[in-house]
């Protein structure tokens, strides 16, 4: 009776004070029956007549992809649903008008319980052409934990599949990552909506269906343990592999070594602050072979009423920053194995693709951001214009090279500086005696201590890289910078053949006028695509 009233009395508030687009989902009537004055009541307990269930929107539209995610948020609760607000009221605002956002929601401030809510979400999902969400995750049993059921359950209605996004919780380990991962498996991993992707990675290159786990907050495994290295994932990493069902960990990083460092599947970006796309996601040309990149494409940032610091507001510019976001991110010159859309309801960063009432003010009177100039769905309207562009886009070939790098002095620096692109590098070895061997930025860097260089010893690596972006008839343009000692040899192998063949050889040995010891080298394109020297 108290959930009853409590849903009324919600529904009278809403409609006397908001417009009927923010009062929620339409609500089903549940018809009452005629109270009889003038008949004896009934002998025995009458059969109580069962709650409709809600009407909930039709599957219609295209498939969506499974190649475009968005990071979905099903920790909201409120009192018609939950007798209890969560999320809505955290800072101290005070719901149904006045919650922890800049925005207002369409739907009104709902519970992630509502089937009609997660109902009408996952139709809008569709209609974006977003074939995956992945959920905010907080551990077992938590709140969040509770609502994969009925994901899972509208997933498999609308054709959305469900990925999981493993927040830092109070206790995260190395070792509880492992253990959640299992959990997660045996709770849902029966499900049709559960992701599974036969895709591989660089440490996991078996084709087994595999479940998808994105790690946030990788550099701190919950917010009270201090930062640690991409090492001390390695070892749950490993462990997730070899799983019965495998799994693929996309880490929460822009650097490539975490790749390797961490043995983690992937990496992904969440929100990009800049005003501009630019060259917000280069970090994925340093991501070695295999590696899954995943952008994070958002709208804006806009987390004014919570107390986030001015300089993280990025305006939306009615749209144009969401657009310039998938831009700068398929432009980066490597294929996306997944793009992930940040986010389909985060509110309290207000950077949700959610469709945002217009015109709604807070109990003060104060006016809650909108979409501007665009609709309060057109933000999905943009998502489906660019999930087609992203699906349909044909992506430059690639051609694998090789290097040898040897040098006597004391460091030396190699690296492409025209016509044409690198991606994907990858030490295939290096000297023991080298203090470094590795990227450097977007070129590779060979280190040996000063005493062993004035020594004349030498240390060398072999790097393994794709050359893409080339134009026919425009020679490669390589440039070898090192210190004052010794000399660095840099030999360009080819893989047209069966076996990498030498087509190339360059050696630097002198002392350039100028700030910098450099000197560049050029081949001919035909050179590397033939396999001829």
């Amino acid at each position: 009776m108290r959930t009853k009233l409590l849903s009324i009395l919600g529904v009278l508030l809403c409609l006397s004070t908001l417009p009927l687009a923010s009062c929620g989902p339409a609500l089903t009537p549940t018809k009452l029956a005629a109270v009889a004055t003038d008949t004896p009541a009934p002998t025995s307990t009458p059969t109580p007549t069962p709650t409709p269930a809600p009407t909930l929107p039709p599957v219609a539209g295209p498939e969506p992809s499974v190649r475009v995610a968005a990071f979905y948020y099903p920790w909201y609760r409120n009192v018609q649903v939950d007798q209890n607000w969560i999320h809505w009221a955290d800072g101290g605002f005070h719901p149904p008008l006045d919650i922890a956002s800049d925005y207002y929601p369409q739907l009104g401030p709902y519970s992630s319980l509502d089937p009609a809510v997660v109902a009408q979400h996952f139709a809008w999902l569709r209609q974006a052409g977003v074939g995956v969400i992945v959920s905010s995750w907080w551990g077992q049993r938590s709140n969040e934990d509770q609502a994969v059921p009925l994901l899972l359950e509208m997933g498999e209605r609308y054709g959305i599949q469900v990925a999981f996004h493993v927040e830092p919780y109070s206790g995260r380990t190395a070792s509880t990552l492992v253990s959640d991962a299992k959990y997660i498996y045996a709770h849902y991993g029966q499900s049709p909506a559960f992701f599974r992707t036969t895709a591989a990675s660089r440490w996991s290159p078996d084709d087994r269906p595999k479940g998808l786990f994105f790690l946030w907050s990788s550099r701190f495994p919950d917010s009270n343990q201090a930062a640690v290295e991409a090492s001390y994932w390695r070892e749950a990493m490993d462990a997730i592999h070899a799983l019965p069902d495998g799994g693929l960990v996309i880490a929460d990083e822009t650097v490539s070594e975490w790749v390797d460092g961490g043995h983690f599947d992937g990496l992904y970006s969440y929100a990009v602050l800049e005003p501009f796309g630019g060259d917000a996601y280069s970090w994925a040309r340093a991501l070695p072979p295999d590696a899954w990149y995943v952008p994070g494409v958002n709208p804006g940032f806009s987390a004014v009423r919570i107390g986030y610091e001015a300089s993280t507001y990025v305006p939306r510019r009615d749209g144009a920053a969401y657009q310039e976001r998938w831009q700068a991110a398929l432009d980066a010159g490597v294929e996306p194995a997944l793009v992930a859309i940040t986010t389909f309801n985060e509110w309290h960063e207000g950077t949700q693709i959610e469709p945002a009432a217009a015109g709604v003010k807070t109990g003060s009177g104060q006016p809650y951001a909108d979409f501007s100039k665009l609709t309060p769905d057109g933000y999905l309207a943009l998502t489906r214009q660019w999930v087609d562009r992203f699906v349909a886009k044909i992506w430059p070939e690639s051609y694998p090279v090789r290097f040898r790098v040897v040098t006597s002095s004391d460091w030396t620096v190699f690296g492409l500086v025209d016509g044409a692109t690198w991606l994907r590098p990858s030490v295939v070895s290096a000297s023991p005696a080298a203090t470094y061997a590795g990227p450097d930025g977007a070129r590779f860097q060979l280190i040996q201590s000063l005493a062993d260089a004035n020594a004349g010893k030498t240390v060398e690596m072999i790097v393994d890289i794709l050359v893409t972006d080339t134009e026919e008839g425009k020679p490669l343009v390589f440039e070898i910078e090192r210190g004052h000692l010794g000399s660095t040899r840099v030999e360009l192998l080819s893989y047209q053949g069966a076996e990498p063949v030498v087509v190339a050889t360059f050696v630097w040995g002198g002392i350039a006028s100028g700030d910098r010891n450099a000197h560049q080298f050029q081949v001919p394109l035909s050179t590397v695509l033939s396999g001829a020297p």
